[in-house]
C-alpha cells in the first residue's frame, strides 16, 4: 500500500504525523508530502512533519520508518492523528512541486512515482 490506497482502489485514510528526526536528511525519501517545521533546542532535531496515506497509525509510522535508508531505532515520535479529507497544504506547510494530494490517494509527483503509475 505504499502508494496510499487500498486494495479496491479506495483511498487510506489520510495521517498527519509528527517526529523529531534523528539522522540527515540525505538518508530520507518520503513519497508523500514532509516538511521540517523546526528543531528541538535540546539536541537540534528536525521536527518533522508529514501527510501520509495509511490504514492506520501503525502503518502510517511505518511509512516514516520505511523512508530512511537505515532506520534509526530512536524515532521519537511527536504524534500521528487522523487528517480530514482536506489537502495538508497551508501558509505553514506550502506544497513543493513533487508533492500530490489526489482523490485517488496518490501523495507524490516526482518522476519515478510517475512512471509507476
Amino acid at each position: 500500500m505504499s502508494d496510499g490506497t487500498y486494495q479496491n482502489g479506495t483511498p487510506a485514510p489520510a495521517w498527519w504525523v509528527s517526529w523529531y528526526n534523528p539522522v540527515s536528511l540525505a538518508e530520507f525519501e518520503l513519497h508523500s508530502p514532509w516538511w521540517v517545521s523546526g528543531y528541538r533546542c535540546s539536541d537540534d532535531f528536525e521536527t518533522m512533519c508529514a501527510a501520509v496515506r495509511a490504514v492506520d497509525e501503525t502503518h502510517a509510522k511505518a511509512q516514516v520508518e520505511a523512508a530512511y535508508d537505515n532506520p534509526p531505532s530512536n524515532i521519537e515520535w511527536r504524534f500521528v492523528e487522523p487528517l480530514d479529507d482536506r489537502s495538508p497544504f497551508s501558509g505553514r506547510f506550502p506544497q513543493s512541486k513533487w508533492m500530490a494530494w489526489e482523490s485517488d490517494g496518490r501523495t507524490c509527483d516526482c518522476d519515478a512515482c510517475k512512471a509507476d503509475s
